[in-house]
């Protein structure tokens, strides 16, 4: 097999790219909305830690550098994302050689649910492996001692098992877009908190019910804006 990227191998990356990129960051776009209109003591910690840095919204200079500086954004972020990521389904791999790992053996067109980092259930239908990540992300062993259920960002400041966080996926066959995402989406928040606060809409909870087609996502999340004082 060719270790060189020929020009339509490139092409049809840059493409996915952009196909891939705006369903799921529009999104993440509206989990961070729901959070922000919600949790607004959250809201007001993410809106002093982007004025300290003099953020200019007309200001094209600001580098990926700047962005990934901003500490705290980075942990809402993740936050979301282990609490409401995107899709499972993208996550599926093909087995195909019979192997052992820690002890259990994964047969040639098994599936293969991972409940945690160590232990797998397998099921004897189709030829994927996916793993469970909401089984991951809410486990209380890995995600402690503050309850998984609640949204707390801090919790990303420790370090973590390798592949407790998961909404990329994980290993050589992870997300290849994943910097490109999380860029996008830390820099549609910035700009947005930069001009406006976010409230709660009248139905925020009734459009907040979340269902699964290609990506996960809620119906609708209402909310307001609300232009900020110069």
């Amino acid at each position: 097999m060719s270790k060189v990227l020929h020009s339509n191998e490139v092409i049809s990356n840059v493409f996915l790219f952009m196909i891939a990129g705006y369903e799921t960051i529009s999104t993440a776009l509206a989990h961070s909305t729901y959070i922000l209109a919600t949790k607004p003591e959250i809201q007001d910690k993410l809106v002093e830690e982007i004025d300290q840095n003099n953020w200019d919204n007309n200001n094209e200079e600001n580098t990926y550098e700047t962005i990934s500086n901003l500490a705290y954004l980075d942990l809402f972020v993740r936050e979301v994302l282990r609490m409401y990521p995107i899709t499972f389904k993208a996550l599926a791999r093909e087995c195909n050689t019979t192997t052992t790992v820690c002890g259990h053996v994964i047969e040639k067109g098994f599936v293969f649910v991972l409940k945690s980092p160590l232990i797998y259930r397998s099921f004897f239908s189709g030829n994927a492996i996916q793993p469970d990540v909401l089984t991951i992300h809410y486990n209380a062993d890995l995600w402690g001692p503050e309850d998984p259920n609640l949204f707390i960002p801090e919790r990303h400041a420790v370090k973590r098992h390798p592949v407790a966080w998961m909404p990329f996926g994980v290993g050589p066959r992870n997300c290849v877009g994943m910097r490109f995402a999380l860029m996008e989406l830390k820099k549609c928040l910035i700009r947005l908190l930069r001009e406006y606060r976010i409230l709660p809409g009248d139905k925020i909870e009734e459009g907040f019910k979340r269902k699964e087609k290609i990506v996960i996502q809620p119906d609708a999340i209402f909310v307001k804006l609300e232009k900020r004082s110069p």
